[in-house]
């Protein structure tokens, strides 16, 4: 079947993933400044969707993203260098995986240089794509969530004026919590951390707890002991891990100063933007992962909160500009 929208030679982009026996996926034109959004949504079986470019997302459970000493070898000889270096750190034969390099914080000028090496089982890219190819059979480019959120960051942070400046992000869904921080559309610093259940529920109002003073927005990264408040609830796991993330980001990057934190979930955002911002100190806001593309976004197909909690890192790897292929 051909959609109606979509020309015989579509610039369309799609990006999908499967999510358990489902299917999610977007669609968006590929072309305009910002791209509009024409479908999206999760789906109980996979249906085929034309494009022209399409794009399928690895789970964080099928790679891994290290960090190493970018080895002095000139740049085409990159990954195979970086195959010899994370020998020791992998548990498989590195004869079993694919590589992509790229370099942390992109062309930043530093005495000691590191790269990102991805490192993907070459079983579980074959799975993807042969998975993909009932929703489309011309997957050519396989990403992963850490450049995708990096998108969706770069993105927010251009349109707060943030552009030049350090910014984080933090997907909270209920199996992934994924820390990025950027700046200048690059890739500086990302963690896997602990997810807190609890304090989604506290956020939601399902817990109950001490009323809260308002705090000061500085900009700045401020110690989360500075504020009091006024709380009597345990410090969440997942504060501690950002606390812990943002010591050592200042520490490796005193130059670049955290500007803002912003919070991905695919419910209840502001709230749990608000609960952050007050147990860490930290300047706490929610991004929307929709409003990339534009103020009319199309409802998505299926259920509208499992859609969005699925499609979140699609929609980052929807605005990829990058030309090289994992």
């Amino acid at each position: 079947m051909r959609w109606p929208w979509t020309p015989r030679r579509s610039g369309h982009r799609l990006v999908l993933r499967r999510v358990g026996a489902q299917h999610a996926f977007v669609l968006t034109d590929g072309e305009n400044e910002p791209q509009r959004l024409l479908r999206w949504g999760l789906l109980p079986e996979a249906r085929p969707v034309p494009a022209g470019e399409a794009i399928a997302l690895l789970d964080p459970a099928e790679y891994q993203i290290l960090k190493v000493d970018t080895p002095n070898v000139p740049h085409e000889e990159l990954k195979a260098a970086a195959r010899w270096q994370i020998k020791e750190m992998v548990d498989v034969d590195v004869a079993e995986l694919t590589l992509d390099v790229m370099h942390v914080g992109g062309d930043v000028d530093r005495p000691q240089r590191h790269l990102f090496v991805v490192a993907a089982r070459n079983s579980a890219i074959k799975a993807l794509t042969t998975g993909a190819a009932s929703v489309n059979d011309q997957v050519a480019i396989v990403d992963i969530w850490e450049t995708a959120l990096r998108n969706l960051l770069s993105r927010q942070a251009r349109a707060d004026d943030l552009a030049t400046r350090a910014s984080a992000a933090v997907l909270i869904d209920t199996q992934h919590c994924i820390l990025v921080v950027g700046s200048g559309d690059e890739l500086f610093y990302t963690r896997r951390l602990e997810g807190d259940p609890k304090l989604l529920a506290r956020a939601r109002g399902e817990q109950a707890e001490g009323p809260a003073s308002d705090l000061p927005l500085g900009f700045e990264y401020q110690p989360g002991g500075a504020f009091d408040g006024g709380g009597n609830s345990q410090e969440s796991p997942l504060v501690v891990e950002l606390q812990r993330s943002i010591d050592v980001w200042e520490r490796s990057w005193p130059e670049l100063p955290l500007a803002r934190l912003y919070v991905i979930t695919a419910e209840h955002g502001p709230e749990v933007a608000a609960l952050i911002q007050r147990e860490l100190g930290q300047r706490t806001v929610a991004l929307d992962p929709l409003a990339a593309f534009g103020p009319e976004a199309p409802a998505p197909e299926g259920h509208a909160a499992q859609a969005l909690a699925a499609c979140i890192p699609l929609l980052g790897a929807a605005l990829r500009s990058e030309t090289r292929q994992l």
